[in-house]
């Protein structure tokens, strides 16, 4: 059986939905890839019209194939745009991005595991965070020839089969043992982020000091702001989930956060939207990826 029936009989297709003509699609990745990847995103619409899209921080990094016309994206200032690679790799993130498409868009996004660019790259994560690297730039010709047999498959099922069986390459002679960042890792998403430094030390048997050196090589970020990220992306899957607005005191205290004031703030740093914003926008492509409208 080829590699893309495979994936296509053992995927689960976690929601597919329709906005305007868009098309959003999540796939799970192969039971081998599950420490390395997270889920496969497939984004597409055949609207040639200009489109503003924000994206901001969901605690992972990933890697993005364009089939269509590559995003111009921003700097922090919004005064310069630059397009996108045909391929890439981004690490963690900070700050959100506001990205623009100029045509019609079809690109499918690698979601990865937080801590696994190390194993995947030989690259210390830190040195990721807030950048992009073109994949050309970390597998040389063997990226060009995935970037253009992905870039001329019209399934973009079937680029997220080819992408899946050059992981499974790449990782079949690494392969990714349990450490310090993956224990610490499932005890944050198992709190969903309601625990603070101090309580993950409790349960561990490494020091501060050496957590923050794990977190910062595996991770590229240090481990309370890893733990703001989950906690951010546990509120807003339960904000898009609320029903009155009244109830958002209550929601806001439920998550872990006992000032509304602090979150507000928060809030707007990484998005550049209120927690209502966000909430009146019913167009999202991902829990952090949404058109400007």
């Amino acid at each position: 059986m080829s590699w893309v029936k495979a994936i296509a009989y053992s995927s689960t297709f976690l929601f597919i939905f329709r906005i305007w003509l868009n098309i959003t699609m999540q796939i799970a990745p192969h039971p081998l890839l599950s420490g390395i990847v997270k889920h496969y995103l497939i984004i597409a619409h055949n609207q040639r019209v200009v489109m503003n899209y924000r994206l901001f921080s969901d605690g992972n990094p990933g890697m993005v194939f364009h089939l269509k016309d590559p995003l111009l994206q921003y700097n922090q200032q919004h005064t310069l745009a630059s397009k996108q690679p045909g391929s890439f790799v981004y690490g963690q993130i900070t700050h959100y991005n506001d990205i623009t498409s100029v045509g019609e868009l079809a690109m499918l996004i690698v979601v990865l595991q937080p801590n696994a660019l190390l194993s995947l790259l030989d690259v210390a994560t830190y040195e990721l965070t807030n950048n992009t690297v073109p994949l050309k730039d970390l597998f040389g010709q063997e990226a060009l020839e995935l970037e253009d047999r992905i870039a001329n498959t019209a399934n973009l099922q079937a680029a997220a089969a080819i992408a899946e069986q050059f992981l499974l390459n790449k990782t079949a002679s690494k392969g990714k043992h349990a450490g310090i960042t993956d224990q610490a890792i499932s005890i944050i998403h198992t709190s969903k982020g309601i625990i603070n430094v101090k309580n993950l030390l409790d349960v561990m048997p490494v020091t501060e000091r050496q957590l923050e050196r794990k977190f910062d090589e595996e991770v590229g970020l240090s481990p309370k702001k890893f733990i703001d990220a989950v906690k951010f992306q546990t509120y807003l899957k339960q904000l898009q989930k609320l029903t009155s607005i009244k109830e958002l005191n209550s929601l806001s205290y439920a998550c872990g956060y006992y000032d509304q004031a602090h979150l507000n703030h928060f809030f707007r740093k990484h998005t550049g939207l209120t927690p209502l914003q966000y909430k009146a926008n019913h167009h999202l492509l991902a829990i952090n990826f949404m058109p400007l409208v």
